[in-house]
């Protein structure tokens, strides 16, 4: 059965940190020919990733995967998304700054810092080395603002960031502020994140596969955490990580290699490629 659907793959779509991604930030080369060999297979590829799209375009040469490669990319998980072949951009659900204002309070007291993502830097609270951190590993600048004006304006999430030793009772304790209008999960070792409960990598996916006339059932997705969660279960192929959260890999219809040992491309040589890189 699940070979029939394999044959119905259109998009191949993966997460960045965990997934394709190993523990340097980088690809590996047999990665990046795998998918250059799925282009020219005449697959659509794309990322789907809490990171911001400015992150992305900057890190694009660093990985080798210029818009010649990369046709789609998913942003602050479902937020932002921009279709390179179609030359379509979208920005989904934001929430409210007063909801902003109302999580910095119940984390007060707690060793954290906090950022949104502007349109090609990092806003933060305060200089840390968190926020440093943070957009080190973004590749982008971060800037501390007055968070009086953030709290007067829309924003597609709100990072909590920690300190990976905090991060179990930070994530515990942010669990604890119950919103109808905010679902909150960890998206990374530092990252404990904020958004309108509407948004999902899933979402943004489903917008673009209609954008190409096609559904979710022409998905191939690759994730690794809680974030992916969603678009694991909807794709018509979902493939967790060997280093996926349990939550992950509930939903997966194939477990893979680590991101530490070319999961993704092993996986893609075996069943889309038939062995031929």
């Amino acid at each position: 059965m699940e070979d029939n659907k394999m044959n119905e793959i259109k998009i191949i779509i993966c997460d960045l940190d965990g997934t394709l991604l190993n523990e340097e930030e980088m690809m590996s080369e047999l990665t990046i020919n795998t998918i250059k060999k799925l282009k020219e297979n005449g697959y659509l590829f794309g990322y789907a990733t809490g990171r911001p799209i400015c992150s992305i375009e900057n890190l694009m040469e660093k990985w080798q995967m210029n818009k010649d490669i990369v046709d789609i990319v998913i942003g602050l998980n479902g937020g932002h998304i921009k279709d390179y072949r179609l030359n379509r951009e979208e920005k989904c659900f934001q929430i409210d700054g007063k909801l902003i204002e109302k999580i910095i309070t119940h984390f007060q007291g707690f060793p954290v810092n906090f950022g949104v993502y502007k349109d090609d830097y990092l806003a933060v609270f305060k200089d840390d080395d968190l926020a440093k951190r943070l957009a080190t590993s973004d590749n982008i600048p971060y800037i501390v603002e007055n968070f009086q004006d953030i709290y007067k304006s829309k924003q597609s999430k709100l990072i909590v960031i920690t300190h990976p030793s905090d991060m179990k009772y930070i994530r515990e304790h942010g669990q604890k502020l119950n919103h109808p209008h905010l679902k909150s999960l960890q998206a990374g070792q530092i990252e404990y994140e904020y958004m309108d409960p509407q948004l999902s990598k899933s979402l943004g996916l489903e917008l673009v596969c209609s954008w190409h006339d096609l559904s979710l059932k022409n998905l191939l997705a690759f994730g690794d955490a809680d974030n992916d969660a969603e678009m694991i279960r909807d794709a018509g192929i979902g493939v967790a990580m060997e280093n996926a959260s349990t939550l992950t890999k509930s939903y997966a219809n194939y477990i893979t290699g680590s991101h530490q040992n070319d999961g993704v491309a092993y996986f893609l040589l075996e069943k889309i490629l038939g062995g031929n890189i």
